[in-house]
């Protein structure tokens, strides 16, 4: 079987060119044209369903009318909402409005917000593909002025509306939402703040949008195949295949995951506490820490994600340093070199805890419906692959599902102004929790 090693890095590399972000009015009309179809045959979609469409139409409305700016804050579980959010911001919303009998006044497009290392670890088509989009990076731990000023101008400014994932990365769990960052909510208060102070009237709103898989018994044969990989990379016994439950295998796969990880930091489950849950918090612990200490970070009190886009900040600039390795005496290359290479082993770590994290395989119940079980089989997967020194590349999606994207009523940022000036962070949270709570609701209401 193909496993999913990832080829070591062990030189320093040149960082790549980018350019400028600017859309390319050929190329958004390219993807409008190829978007749908991509879904379909190279992401397995074989239908998408749009609830509540019209609270969107209504949306992009009022913003190509000039009453509101808009933010697009996308959930981010699966790791494909992009390529979704690019076909449902560019020709779903357009279908609506005309199925409506109202098309819109103009084009519809939204510019994406997208972390700086994406154009790396993705390779030169995304590279040259993101910025003729628009799409706008950002640096996620530590100060990027020109970023954010980029971000805030598209806010303000800019022909269409701003979209990102509230979450910051993917979650892998499209029943819950583990966490929320508040970029999202400060970002659209700090325009709403300075649209005020320029009297413009424009309200800045944000409308939440859900994302979640869905699948039936076609399914089971893609879904087969993947247990039996992950069964085949753990050494898990096949014997008896054909009368264990998917439950009970997927439970003896996380098990022994579980146990392959406290192997490799020399974790005894006596020491963390009953069940899957807490060995696997210890672990993702571990990996952290083994993350920082090779990269010689220091101990932090934040919390686990926070460490990791710091050790993924860290190693990216050791991978690509700011000084050209190609410009170093040998003996500076060589050392830029050892520290790449050391940077590359640091993060299979972090892209370890980075998806641990996430999961939760005591929280499964034996009932649970088959969308879950898939989910669950694809993170146990991810967690292998991440286990054996792969990243989020070497995901493994089944096939056929049906995409449902769930459109939730706007927050309006600019109707919270007057807490925002007395009190800003109690504001933000406050923002970011009732953001939250909609993306909860659409997430229960999509398991039931």
């Amino acid at each position: 079987m193909r496993y999913p090693y990832v080829k070591a890095t062990t030189k320093a590399i040149s960082a790549p060119a980018s350019a400028e972000p600017r859309a390319s009015p050929w190329l958004l009309a390219a993807v409008r044209l190829v978007s749908r179809p991509y879904l379909r045959l190279a992401l397995g979609y074989r239908r998408i369903d749009v609830d509540r469409a019209g609270l969107l139409v209504d949306a992009f409305r009022d913003f190509q009318e000039g009453r509101t700016r808009l933010i697009l804050a996308f959930r981010h579980p699966y790791g494909d909402e992009a390529q979704l959010m690019a076909w449902l911001f560019s020709r779903g919303v357009m279908a609506e409005a005309r199925h409506l009998g109202a098309p819109l006044p103009d084009r519809a497009h939204a510019v994406f917000i997208h972390g700086y290392e994406v154009p790396r670890w993705s390779g030169p088509a995304v590279r040259w593909l993101l910025p003729r989009m628009g799409a706008l990076p950002v640096h996620h731990s530590k100060v990027d002025r020109p970023g954010l000023e980029r971000i805030n101008a598209a806010i303000m400014d800019g022909r269409w509306p701003l979209a990102l994932a509230p979450e910051g990365q993917v979650s892998y769990a499209s029943r819950d939402v583990p966490r929320l960052e508040d970029g999202t909510v400060r970002l659209g208060f700090g325009a709403a703040a300075a649209l005020r102070k320029a009297g413009r009237p424009e309200r800045v709103v944000v409308v939440p949008i859900s994302v979640f898989r869905h699948c039936d018994d076609a399914v089971l044969p893609s879904l087969g195949r993947l247990v039996r990989r992950l069964e085949g990379a753990l050494g898990v016994d096949g014997a008896g295949r054909t009368g264990a439950g998917l439950k009970a295998r997927l439970d003896a796969a996380a098990e022994r995951l579980v146990a392959l990880a406290e192997g490799l930091y020399g974790l005894k489950p006596s020491e963390t506490g009953p069940g899957l849950d807490a060995r696997l918090a210890a672990v993702t612990l571990a990996a952290v820490e083994a993350a920082e200490r090779i990269l010689d970070l220091g101990s932090y009190r934040t919390g686990v994600i926070e460490r990791v886009y710091r050790v993924r900040q860290a190693g990216w600039d050791r991978i690509y340093p700011d000084t050209d390795p190609g410009s170093l005496h040998p003996a500076g290359r060589a050392l830029a070199d050892r520290r790449a290479g050391e940077a590359w082993y640091a993060m299979r770590h972090m892209e370890l805890a980075d998806l641990a994290f996430y999961l939760s395989p005591d929280r499964l119940d034996p009932a649970a419906p088959l969308d879950s079980m898939v989910e669950y089989a694809q993170n146990l997967w991810d967690l292998a692959n991440r286990l054996m020194g792969g990243v989020i590349s070497g995901r493994v999606n089944v096939r056929p599902i049906r995409a449902r994207i769930a459109i939730g009523p706007a927050l309006d940022l600019s109707g919270r102004m007057a807490a925002y000036e007395a009190d800003p962070r109690t504001a933000v949270r406050q923002a970011g929790t009732d953001l939250k709570d909609l993306f909860l609701l659409d997430a229960q209401g999509a398991h039931t």
